[in-house]
């Protein structure tokens, strides 16, 4: 039995080839691309590495504060969607993805690196296919509009690939001293996120990009924390200004100022205030604690056939479980940041700048929850100064 127990807590290949599991169904949708064979085994390599993960939590039998917060959003969830009555099946196959890696996350601290190495491994391998399917296809991008179009590798529709681009980059700056050539990736995951973005014309994933990539060439740690700062600041304040104000804002002389003349931008967004407006009713008829998980049939009958989701994530939380279910999202972004703020080198406040942007582009689209709450984890389980070793290796 001590034998089992130091192969499992010593074994670099069991925590890389199970993150890298079930990274695979997260990040790449074979589903929409028609690859129905390969849905289905990325679903039974996911649900390997669940297993696996729920192995190591019985006998690690230690959870922090993080963990269970994570939990309890992951329960609350899947007791509110029973009790409404929305897609509470499809909730308990997402909340395996998050319980997942927050297992392996929380067993192998001491192999935080090999994990990300095996989410890196994943996430660059299919941001370089995505590249080559958008030169292989030009017909999915190639158009007037591109928002109907789906079968993207990077998530079903263009919008989505942004989220998946952020994840792979703060990994990967935050692992370059691995290898010299984790350093030639990065600066490949750069170029090639930035014309995948461009060639779909994802113009907020890409503004957010660039603005990333000035926030990671910046050594000042005194001057990050002011950008980063920024970052939470800004987009605090948009979500109280302008998200919640819906389609009122079109009546908001200094909002229309600043809409227009400031950011060029119409006043909906892209039609993005008329799915706030209806977001915000609903939540009215049940802000404590929301409907639960909702399918594209709910929201076509009870908000607007104009969009699936709020296309704000703080909105679509509250759509879930309301106020309760913000808290214990704040929650945990507060425990991760605050973990951040302790060890404050610069990999950490990387991370906090790879989230802060993250916060901006959630401002109009809603990512899916196991990336956010993935990147959280990443953020809370940062041990410091990285070590100087060399990855992946089973000992």
């Amino acid at each position: 039995m001590s034998l089992l127990r130091f192969d499992l807590r010593q074994s670099r290949l069991i925590p890389f080839v199970a993150i890298a599991l079930l990274m695979t169904k997260m990040t790449v949708n074979f589903f929409d691309m028609e690859m129905f064979m390969a849905s289905y085994a990325a679903q039974a390599g996911m649900l390997l590495a669940f297993v696996i993960a729920l192995v190591l939590l019985i006998r690690n039998k230690t959870l922090h504060t993080f963990d269970l917060l994570i939990l309890t959003y992951a329960l609350v969830l899947e007791g509110v969607s029973m009790m409404s009555g929305t897609d509470w099946k499809n909730w308990i196959y997402i909340a395996f993805s998050i319980t997942t890696y927050l297992f392996l996350f929380n067993y192998y601290q001491d192999k935080y690196y090999t994990l990300l190495l095996g989410l890196l491994f994943v996430l660059s391998v299919a941001i370089y296919c995505q590249l080559f399917q958008c030169i292989l296809h030009p017909e999915k991008w190639m158009v007037e509009d591109t928002k109907d179009i789906h079968g993207f590798i990077l998530g079903g529709n263009y919008n989505h690939i942004g989220s998946r681009v952020i994840v792979a980059l703060a990994v990967s700056i935050i692992t370059v001293r691995q290898s010299k050539w984790l350093k030639y990736n990065l600066v490949l995951l750069f170029i090639c996120s930035f014309v995948i973005l461009f060639m779909v014309r994802s113009m907020t994933s890409l503004s957010c990009m660039f603005l990333f990539l000035f926030l990671s060439l910046i050594r000042n740690k005194k001057l990050l924390s002011l950008g980063i700062a920024g970052l939470f600041v800004g987009a605090i304040l948009f979500e109280v200004i302008v998200c919640f104000s819906g389609t009122g804002l079109q009546n908001n002389e200094l909002a229309s100022w600043f809409v227009k003349d400031v950011l060029g931008k119409d006043m909906t967004f892209t039609g993005r205030t008329y799915m706030w407006d209806a977001a915000i009713r609903v939540i009215n008829q049940s802000p404590i604690w929301g409907y639960g998980y909702p399918d594209r049939e709910w929201y076509m009958a009870n908000m607007t056939t104009r969009a699936i989701g709020a296309h704000n994530y703080i909105l679509n939380t509250m759509i879930y479980g309301g106020v309760i279910l913000l808290i214990i999202y704040i929650s945990a972004i507060v425990k991760s940041i605050a973990h951040l703020i302790k060890i404050n080198d610069v990999n950490s406040m990387r991370l906090m700048s790879a989230f802060g942007v993250f916060n901006i582009m959630m401002l109009f689209e809603v990512y899916e929850t196991p990336l956010v709450f993935l990147l959280l984890t990443i953020m809370y389980y940062y041990p410091g100064q990285e070590p100087q070793s060399k990855p992946v290796k089973n000992e």
